[in-house]
């Protein structure tokens, strides 16, 4: 987690990833402790906050409005903590005999998404995909 604790995240996230849309959507309907906004990653304004210190589109990014950012399993976690129901979860993700696991589930998910995004298809009623039949990148 960050130093300070923010006010509000921003989500970055691959708007061309089922998975990764599905989990915005998740997200979005969760209470909220924090205040979560998204961007797509292929947004132009990412890169004005961040630059290329991030893999952005490769990687979840949250970026905290004091302009900090986690990346990968550090950005699912920041973004549990966020939730009210998860806050807990969160913290305990951040144990030493925890925070391993916790690396493990993201990166496996995240090194699968391609295949899962695939699988699962693009959310209901997304106007980036009417018809289903989007293609997306496999992860590298």
């Amino acid at each position: 987690m960050a130093h300070s604790v923010p006010n509000g995240l921003t989500v970055v996230f691959d708007d061309r990833c089922n998975l990764c849309q599905r989990c915005g959507d998740w997200l979005g309907r969760q209470a909220q402790l924090v205040p979560i906004s998204f961007v797509a990653a292929s947004d132009p304004v990412v890169r004005e906050w961040i630059g290329d210190l991030a893999p952005v589109g490769d990687e979840l990014v949250v970026v905290g409005d004091a302009g900090e950012f986690w990346v990968g399993p550090d950005a699912f976690v920041t973004c549990l903590w966020a939730l009210r129901d998860y806050r807990s979860l969160a913290r305990k993700l951040q144990l030493p005999g925890f925070r391993g696991m916790a690396k493990q589930m993201f990166h496996g998910l995240s090194t699968g998404r391609g295949v899962i995004s695939t699988v699962i298809g693009p959310p209901a009623g997304d106007p980036l995909c009417p018809d289903g039949a989007c293609s997306v990148p496999v992860a590298r």
